[in-house]
């Protein structure tokens, strides 16, 4: 992770948003530093390694429709939510209400950057609900079984092509008024 992070700082990249472990709750992870209970560590670590007085900024996301925990809450620079597995529009409220009051909660980008729910043609639906409360949403758009048509695995077709990416864009349009 440091020689990652130092890798990021030598590059002189910019622009630049860590995220230790995606869904750091899910039981994929082996080594206990990367579990929800220590991966904080690995937040303060990669915020500690500097360059000339410049870091990154690091966190971490949990799965979907969890709240982000005191202990990451504390130590993250911004708070990264999934919107996956919140079978409805108040789930996605209450855990960005939930994430928001947790203990060393200050002013901070809270983001949902990932989000399989789309119902785009309903008034109240998830990415409303997040915009509603000043998150952003990220479409999280897996595509067919073969990922053809998707925007989340290769190989990406980056055109809107399919009705689902147009409902997101009208979406879109509508809500920027562009």
């Amino acid at each position: 992770m440091v020689n990652a992070t130092n890798w990021l700082l030598d590059g002189d990249y910019r622009n630049v948003l860590v995220e230790i472990d995606n869904e750091t709750d899910v039981k994929a992870y082996d080594h206990e530093i990367l579990k929800p209970q220590r991966v904080h560590e690995l937040i303060d670590l990669a915020k500690r390694t500097q360059k000339g007085g410049r870091r990154l900024l690091v966190g971490t996301s949990y799965g979907g429709g969890t709240p982000a925990q005191s202990n990451v809450v504390k130590s993250s620079d911004f708070l990264l939510l999934h919107g996956n597995g919140a079978d409805n529009p108040e789930r996605i409220r209450k855990m960005i209400q939930t994430t928001r009051g947790a203990e060393g909660y200050r002013p901070m980008p809270v983001l949902i950057n990932e989000d399989d729910h789309f119902r785009f043609h309903e008034a109240d639906n998830h990415m409303m609900a997040a915009l509603g409360l000043y998150v952003s949403w990220g479409y999280f758009d897996p595509g067919k079984s073969d990922y053809a048509d998707g925007y989340q695995c290769p190989p990406v077709n980056w055109g809107i092509n399919t009705e689902r990416k147009k409902q997101f864009f009208g979406k879109l349009k509508e809500v920027t008024g562009e």
